[in-house]
This record gives structure tokens, sequence and C-alpha cells, in this order.
């Protein structure tokens, strides 16, 4: 599996800023930064890659086959991360509502293939 922190994009911009209903072009680098911070995440919640670069059991082969299910997670943990980015403190730790989205796709356990 590739190096930890290299996640595919797995939501495209358009389909953000869609989501964020965002009109205006001065936020792109940011709400990209957010898509791919929330597709890594996704990563390693699933422990498997979303969008295949070199895991053999990664979801799907590219960002046009991403589950809606993992597709909306993404929206919605990105939808977080900008409306609070200017936040400083901290706060407690809750489950978000949309987590178990990710669920259906989470490996639990994992056998090295070159073992």
């Amino acid at each position: 599996m590739s190096e930890r922190g290299s996640a595919a994009e797995a939501v495209t911009l358009e389909e953000l800023k869609q989501h964020l209903r965002v009109e205006h072009d001065a936020d792109d680098d940011l709400i990209q930064s957010f898509g791919l911070a929330a597709a890594e995440y996704a990563e390693h919640i699933c422990a498997r890659q979303i969008v295949r670069r070199d895991d053999p059991m990664a979801v799907c082969d590219s960002i046009s086959d991403v589950p809606a299910g993992i597709k909306t997670w993404i929206k919605l943990y990105v939808t977080d991360l900008y409306e609070r980015r200017s936040l400083t403190e901290g706060g407690e730790f809750k489950i978000r509502n949309y987590d178990h989205l990710l669920d259906r796709w989470i490996i639990y356990s994992r056998s090295d293939p070159d073992e």
C-alpha cells in the first residue's frame, strides 16, 4: 500500500463547491486541500485506499467509481472543516452523525500479501 498521507482525489473540486454552495474561486485551494485531507482520513478509517493507486483492496479504480456513501462522507467532512476553519479553541470530541457512512468499507483485519 502507498505511503500514508498521499490520498488521491475522491471528490472533485466542483462537487465540493456545489455541496458547499460556494460560487467564487477565492477558496478553491483551501477547499481542494480539505477534500484531499478528508479522502486521506477516510482511507485511514477504512484501512485501504479509496481510489486505487497501489492497494489491491482499494474500494474503486477511479474517481468516477467512488461509492455515493464515501462521496457523501467526504463532502460532509469538508463542510465541517470549511465552516469551522476559523475556530481556534478546542472542543470536545463527538461522533459525527455521518461517520457510519464509511462502515461498509472498513477493513478490520488485513493480512500482508507479502507474508
